[in-house]
């Protein structure tokens, strides 16, 4: 291919990468959750005081809802919140931006990779194109997810370690371990396999490192020493631990207790080995682990509806023939050169198994770009095989099929996400909280139903709250009692303190047996999704 058409295919992959990552922002998801609204207002909060929502002073995790969020989205999300004010666009917009320039890094990291095989330019082109239209990358870069940020430096961080091998400079060694350390910062899951992509980054270049000691010490030390600072806050992990199976044992242990008392009362020792509870976590973590590669949940479910487009899973059903001969090409004849690459999709799932409710796309979004480089090598290869350039217009049709799959996909997406889901990105908040700031200074009193997820965050972020005046007020710490109020509105279990003239806001139409409509937000099929009511 000649330069200029690669620089103008190169420069349109990236723009309409860009564009599937920005175009209705803060329309599309319309409405956000509950984590969203916590990454916001904990950004306006720190940009405007310095301090989180329990006014704490530039903290390395936010307590929020006590799940300790890690620091870097909330720090980098003060700039656009600055730029662009408190609002969906503005707090969506690091995840966004930083998975628009993941793109470049695919292609980057692809192309050094493989930088002395003649395919390296047009795999890497391929792979950036793959990645650019992935429903995978393109649903948690539109949303303010960590994860897609925490990928961003494990991209940045890989490519620099391997540049740096490629130019034997050592500069790129000591920014790239710097960045894989940041990615623990970002999320959880990173913690896990941003270690064990270090130390493969050292194996993968020993040739290079085995005269060279000191700079492994150095490399080393850097690494520790930056990841020293969560490693000895055990709340920066709270969130991780909380959503282990292991920590969630009742109905996973419910059954291999009765069993195993049944065996120790018979005798049988096997019985016993296998009903264990240790046993039992093995097998857990195995089951786990080998959904993540179950094609019904990479093609065609997902997991939860946030974490796919209706109707789609995370890959395009198109590319699978091209993934699997992909595979086989780089184990026969690159293996040498592909095999941080195996390492990577076999080390991806490795925190998400731990979890209750395995396969988790968010959690194993670290698997990208591995797939989508898969797949490039598998079309390049199925091409290059056939010489005859009339047999290549057979091609028509796998790539007919994949504009189908693309086309369906953007369909779903932009058409579907705000009807068929409305339900779990939960709807109605956002119209809740701004009708209850309409009572402020009437002498009326809002009470939020308990059945609400954290609506006093809705309520702060939607109404562009004052953090100073809110912390002044005692912050969320307020949030520990049953029924705590933030000036008019009351929230949690706070049923017992309506009186005659109070607003009650109800999820659905749960009237409480009383009450005049005043107004209702309803779900495209008409059902109620919030109900004002005045007691």
């Amino acid at each position: 291919m000649k330069n200029k058409w690669f620089l103008i295919i190169f420069v349109l992959v990236f723009l309409v990468g860009t564009f599937l990552r920005f175009y209705q922002l803060g329309a599309i998801p319309a409405s956000m959750d509950w984590d969203e609204v916590s990454w916001g207002y904990n950004a306006y909060s720190i940009l405007l005081t310095g301090k989180d929502e329990y006014g704490k002073h530039l903290p390395m995790s936010f307590q929020a809802f006590g799940d300790y969020k890690q620091p870097v989205y909330v720090y980098l999300d003060t700039i656009p919140l600055a730029l662009f004010g408190l609002t969906a666009y503005a707090t969506r917009f690091p995840s966004a931006f930083l998975g628009s320039l993941s793109i470049l890094l695919v292609f980057f990291l692809t192309y050094e990779l493989f930088l002395k095989y003649k395919e390296a330019k047009i795999v890497a082109l391929l792979s950036m194109l793959f990645f650019a239209i992935s429903p995978w990358s393109i649903q948690f870069s539109r949303l303010a997810f960590e994860a897609n940020v925490g990928l961003f430096f494990i991209l940045l961080g890989t490519w620099l370690f391997i540049r740096g091998l490629n130019l034997k400079q050592t500069w790129y060694f000591f920014v790239g371990t710097f960045f894989l350390a940041l990615s623990a910062y970002t999320y959880h899951s990173d913690k896990l396999f941003a270690p064990f992509l270090f130390i493969v980054l050292i194996l993968y270049g020993w040739k290079y490192f085995v005269t060279k000691k000191n700079l492994i010490i150095g490399l080393v030390l850097l690494f520790c020493f930056c990841n020293i600072f969560w490693v000895i806050d055990s709340r920066t992990t709270a969130r991780g631990r909380g959503v282990l199976f292991t920590s969630n044992t009742t109905t996973l242990l419910a059954t291999p207790i009765n069993e195993l008392q049944y065996d120790k009362e018979q005798g049988d020792i096997i019985g016993e080995i296998v009903h264990n509870r240790r046993v039992v976590y093995i097998q857990e973590y195995i089951i786990n682990y080998l959904d993540h590669f179950n094609p019904n949940w990479l093609y065609m479910t997902g997991d939860n509806s946030r974490h796919h487009t209706p109707g789609i899973g995370n890959l395009y059903l198109a590319n699978l023939p091209f993934l699997l001969l992909g595979i086989f090409y780089l184990l026969r004849y690159r293996a040498s050169a592909s095999w941080i690459l195996f390492f990577w999709m076999l080390a991806a799932p490795a925190a998400s198994a731990l979890a209750v409710d395995a396969p988790n796309a968010d959690r194993s979004l670290i698997f990208l770009p591995t797939w989508q480089i898969f797949e490039a090598f598998g079309w390049w290869w199925a091409v290059s095989l056939v010489k005859d350039k009339k047999m290549r217009l057979l091609f028509l049709l796998p790539i007919f099929l994949l504009i189908i799959n693309v086309v369906y996909y953007l369909h779903q997406y932009f058409v579907h996400t705000n009807t068929d889901v409305q339900k779990d990105w939960q709807y109605g908040y956002k119209e809740a909280a701004l009708f209850a700031d309409q009572y402020r200074n009437s002498g009326n009193r809002v009470v939020f139903d308990k059945s609400f997820e954290q609506p006093y965050i809705f309520y702060l972020f939607y109404n562009k709250y004052d953090p100073s005046q809110y912390i002044v007020s005692g912050g969320s710490y307020r949030t520990s009692k049953a029924c705590f109020t933030i000036n008019h509105v009351y929230f949690g279990d706070c049923l017992n303190q309506i009186r005659t003239g109070d607003i009650y806001v109800a999820l659905g139409s749960d009237s409480i047996g009383k009450g005049n409509v005043l107004k209702k937000v309803l779900y495209s099929t008409g059902d109620p999704a919030v109900t004002m009511y005045q007691q």
